[in-house]
């Protein structure tokens, strides 16, 4: 029997997951904070990404220096189905994280 190629289930199941910024309080618009990475679907949806759960991050600056601030994480993460970056006719799953800077 043939399956077409997007239909396929992989063994090990991973997910893009994009990460957001809220800009303000309101949470009307966000900025995404680094380009999109492969992760485990374990690692996106499991216990380290629950909405509430505090982390620390680090932006490098222009002058190549790193701010580390705290992040709360405001909701769990958004499953969708997207294009893959590379190949539009395969949809792949993509995990929307959104942070708002801790109090």
């Amino acid at each position: 029997m043939n399956f077409p190629e997007n239909n396929v289930i992989p063994l090990n199941p991973d997910v893009l997951l994009r990460v957001m910024l809220y800009n303000d309080p309101t949470q009307n618009s966000a900025t995404q904070l680094a380009p999109d990475a492969w992760v485990d679907f374990d690692t996106a949806f499991g216990p380290t990404f629950q909405a509430g759960t505090e982390h620390q991050i680090s932006l490098v600056n222009a002058d190549r220096t790193s701010s580390p601030f705290r992040v709360t994480v405001t909701d769990f993460p958004l499953l969708e189905q997207k294009p893959h970056p590379d190949d539009e006719e395969i949809m792949i799953p993509v995990a929307t994280l959104y942070l708002m800077p801790a109090a």
